[in-house]
């Protein structure tokens, strides 16, 4: 096309120079330079017009382009779409069918549970009926007949070594000790009813004594229960646990200034009971005891000579009757890990001036699952107020147990205290301990122990002791040497 208007202008041209030739006097070279002139404009419009050409192709491709790619975007989008959309049907489905599954399962599990229960029921009212008809009681829970109780001896006895040449604590001097034998009398007396007869023969003092003669009120109403008679004082941790029961040799300092080398061991009665309808279990309970007595032990002097105990104390002294208050709860923080707090008070009924023993406690317990192994950290505080000498005394323990495996067991107890009836000075004492369970109710401990006794009047003193204990017993033993 733009070739047609070159021709076309050239023809114009020459028949204008053709008319003007007439009346001008242009030269055959003028015109020939003019139309050369015009060829080469002609030619960078051409040039110029196929370059916009080619862009605006170029464009349009890339248009085109774009346009290919919105659509398969958009259809990939709808592809999308219908998949989610297809996906969510059958969650939908398959979410209806477990439910429908597990509702159907809880039913089967319910009905299973009702009629073992009614089966229970029924067997129960069948045994007592019999028993009834028969006139006699029925007892559960002994580990041997009917009507014989479990009967159990326990020894315990070690070796103790000082390099003290006065007497520590408990422990008069370097000897191989056979401390004491327990023997254990146990058995239900009724329906609910637990007896418990606990003499003791010490074996250096060549005396017998009754440790604990109660009887036990299970299953009273509203989850309690009654315990009566002459027992260990449920008071603290360490004073229930007959002394072959506990994870040490000896006693620790705080309990032997408060309470007494043997413990508070009195008659009373001590009644608890759960707090209903919460969901954490908490036990209440309050005990009366004769009292009147001093917690210290009575020993006779010979010759009126006295020998000096490096970690000797006398005990708080209760007068009148005693008191007993506490309140106990445990959290189970995860499957495997609880923790256990408490606070209870001993006080007596002395009008001139009371004596209180307050105590305090925090432990932490870790099961490792499937395995034997097995973490405590246990913790207790002791404070003593004498009003009639106007003397505040405390004292603490803390206890560290590792379960290594099955049969052995590490721990390590560090105690510090003020004397219980002096506060002027106190005692501290490290305690590593390796245990070793040969059976259910005989082990082997090694105990070392470091203690200084530090005074404002007497100055400073200081004590290594070691300790081999071994405990066995025969019998069920059903209170249990702990694990």
């Amino acid at each position: 096309m733009v070739k047609r208007y070159f021709f076309i202008t050239v023809f114009l041209f020459c028949v204008y120079g053709d008319l003007s030739f007439a009346n001008t006097n242009i030269t055959l070279n003028e015109i020939a330079l003019e139309l050369q002139q015009l060829k080469d404009a002609f030619q960078k419009m051409e040039e110029n017009y196929e370059k916009k050409i080619e862009n605006l192709e170029t464009q349009l491709k890339g248009q085109q382009t774009d346009k290919d790619y919105s659509a398969k975007i958009e259809s990939v989008e709808r592809d999308y779409k219908t998949r989610i959309r297809s996906l969510e049907e059958l969650l939908g489905t398959q979410k209806t069918e477990i439910e429908e599954d597990y509702d159907t399962k809880i039913r089967t599990l319910e009905e299973l549970l009702a009629e073992e229960r009614d089966r229970s029921q029924e067997e129960y009212m069948r045994i007592t009926q019999r028993a009834r008809a028969d006139k006699r009681p029925v007892f559960y829970g002994t580990k041997g007949s009917l009507m014989n109780p479990d009967v159990s001896i326990i020894a315990d006895t070690f070796y103790h070594f000082s390099d003290s040449k006065f007497g520590v604590g408990e422990f008069t001097d370097e000897d191989l000790y056979f401390r004491e034998v327990e023997l254990a009398i146990q058995g239900y007396i009724y329906p609910g009813v637990r007896a418990e007869f606990y003499p003791v023969w010490e074996v250096e003092e060549g005396k017998v004594e009754i440790e604990e003669a109660f009887a036990n009120f299970l299953t009273l109403p509203f989850n309690s229960s009654l315990l009566v008679g002459r027992h260990r004082i449920r008071f603290g941790l360490v004073n229930p646990i007959h002394q072959h029961y506990r994870d040490y040799a000896d006693v620790p300092l705080a309990v032997q200034n408060f309470l007494g080398v043997e413990g508070y061991i009195d008659d009373g009665i001590n009644f608890s009971v759960m707090v209903p309808k919460i969901s954490v279990p908490v036990e209440l309970a309050f005990g009366i005891f004769d009292g009147d007595k001093s917690l210290a032990e009575e020993e006779e002097e010979e010759d009126g000579s006295r020998t000096f105990d490096l970690f000797e104390s006398e005990p708080v002294e209760f007068q009148d009757h005693v008191f007993l208050a506490k309140v106990n709860t445990n959290l189970l923080i995860l499957p495997n890990f609880d923790v256990s707090l408490g606070y209870h008070v001993l006080w007596d009924g002395n009008g001139s001036g009371n004596t209180a023993i307050h105590n305090g406690q925090f432990s932490l317990r870790y099961r490792f699952p499937n395995s034997y192994h097995k973490v405590l950290w246990q913790n207790e505080l002791y404070v003593a107020d004498v009003d009639d000498r106007d003397i505040t005394s405390k004292g603490f323990y803390s206890l560290a147990k590792y379960n290594i495996n099955r049969f052995l067991d590490a721990g390590f107890r560090y105690d510090w205290s003020e004397l219980g009836s002096n506060d002027d000075a106190h005692q501290w004492a490290l305690n590593p301990i390796l245990t070793w369970h040969l059976t259910e109710s005989s082990y082997v401990r090694a105990q070392y122990r470091y203690g200084e006794l530090e005074s404002s009047s007497s100055g400073n003193s200081s004590v290594n002791e070691g300790f081999i204990q071994f405990v066995w017993g025969l019998g069920p033993h059903s209170h249990g040497i702990k694990r």
